[in-house]
């Protein structure tokens, strides 16, 4: 009988077909790098530091993940998510991954992507991307509770969450936050950033010594936002300052939180921004774009002029995810009205150094992978300023950005390169 059933199978035919097929299957497998970085960055495998990654906990888990508080966000985000699979999830694959591989890795995007918010399956990810250690910052959740904080008084802004408003929306970054106490925990190589707001001085310094206490490695500031009800530069946020410096705590500032810093954000509401993108922190609209980078300049100019880094020359400070272009003019712009401008002795009297010697020693800037860097570098210096960010698992941080960057800065020699991908960056995640 088994050889009747053979005959009519055709031995052969079955032979050529299962050779076609493991054939197939091992040309695919040989397409696909056996690792997740280009081999002109293998001598810095397993030492290279990523400046700007999230943690994206699908919403159907925020219950689960942060607490029962989260859950009338968590039903809003749910309709928003799958509102994204046909415009910010276009050309990427946004469904569940089960696997590691050079395609997961950097085509995966969204809140099922491998390592999107496991983050056992995280460390795997930097395993497989040559990445020692990883500035994590927070996903929808404090993303959103960020615009609600900012929008609390304006009833059109989420009219499905109702009572006090700003309370709910602090609420939620306190269990943002409880998840970041939790999750560093697992492994000294994840840096989570926790969300540092507060309405007085008092208030946001209290709630940095509690992080700090509590372990906290890194803290984002709302760049839209006064911290404490103050400018950044006021003695009475010294303290804040020191506290941040002394316990090696990063201070950092991100995309996302812009709605504060404008009195109306109408200047976008023009038929020639329609149509475009919605990503994860804005709209990806030409006027957007082009104008995100504002709050966190502002913000960072009042830390530089203000004396805070001449008070706290330890405090470590980075710039993420607003693009890298701004930082160097920046620097060109803050010496001369410094160092060069009619009147600009009492600068001199203050701040003993140059505003770009600051930058160059305080700061480090994560832009986005289309970014000129090696331009940036010749035009501007700031060579140490300047650093390697994957964006995982955002679209924006696009699907190629080690090879992208690391044939920018290929003519600029290894010096350069290194610093960009491993030692700019080890100031903003140290031991």
């Amino acid at each position: 009988m088994a050889a009747r059933l053979m005959g009519r199978v055709c031995l052969p035919d079955l032979i050529d077909n299962v050779t076609a097929y493991l054939e197939a299957a091992m040309a695919t497998v040989l397409e696909q790098p056996m690792v997740g970085y280009p081999v002109e960055l293998a001598k810095y495998a397993g030492k290279m530091c990523d400046a700007d990654a999230h943690e994206w906990v699908p919403s159907e888990l925020w219950v689960e993940m942060f607490g029962e508080v989260t859950r009338p966000f968590a039903e809003l985000d749910f309709h928003n998510l799958k509102g994204m699979k046909n415009n910010y999830f276009k050309d990427v694959d946004s469904e569940l991954q089960n696997s590691l591989n050079f395609r997961s890795a950097w085509f995966g995007k969204g809140p099922y992507a491998y390592g999107s918010y496991d983050l056992d399956q995280r460390l795997e990810w930097m395993d497989f991307c040559g990445i020692d250690k990883q500035i994590i910052f927070p996903g929808n959740l404090a993303i959103n509770a960020l615009f609600l904080y900012a929008n609390a008084d304006v009833p059109s802004f989420f009219p499905q969450i109702t009572g006090d408003r700003r309370c709910y929306a602090v609420q939620m970054i306190r269990a943002q936050n409880d998840w970041v106490v939790r999750s560093q925990k697992q492994s000294s190589r994840l840096r989570p950033v926790a969300v540092l707001i507060g309405e007085t001085p008092d208030e946001i310094y209290a709630e940095a010594k509690n992080l700090v206490d509590r372990g906290v490695r890194a803290v984002w500031f709302p760049s839209s936002m006064l911290p404490g009800g103050m400018s950044p530069a006021h003695s009475s946020l010294d303290r804040m300052w020191a506290l941040l410096a002394d316990s090696d705590t990063v201070v950092t500032t991100h995309v996302g939180n812009e709605a504060g810093f404008y009195r109306t954000l109408d200047w976008r509401e023009a038929e020639a921004f329609k149509g475009f993108l919605i990503g994860e922190e804005i709209e990806l609209d030409p006027w957007t774009v082009s104008t995100m980078h504002l709050p966190s300049l502002n913000f960072l100019t009042a830390v530089v002029t203000g004396g805070v880094f001449e008070r706290n020359p330890n405090l470590r400070y980075a710039a993420v995810e607003t693009g890298a272009h701004w930082i160097g003019p920046m620097s060109h712009y803050l010496d001369m009205w410094g160092w060069e401008a009619k009147g600009s002795a009492l600068w001199r009297a203050k701040l003993p150094k140059k505003p770009s010697e600051y930058l160059a020693r305080n700061v480090r800037c994560a832009g986005f992978p289309w970014e000129p860097i090696d331009k940036y570098i010749t035009d501007n210096g700031l060579e140490d300023c300047y650093c390697y960010a994957s964006d995982f698992p955002h679209v924006e941080g696009g699907t190629d950005s080690m090879h992208n960057w690391a044939s920018r800065l290929a003519g600029m020699g290894d010096a350069i390169t290194e610093k960009f991908f491993v030692k700019n960056a080890q100031w903003i995640m140290p031991d």
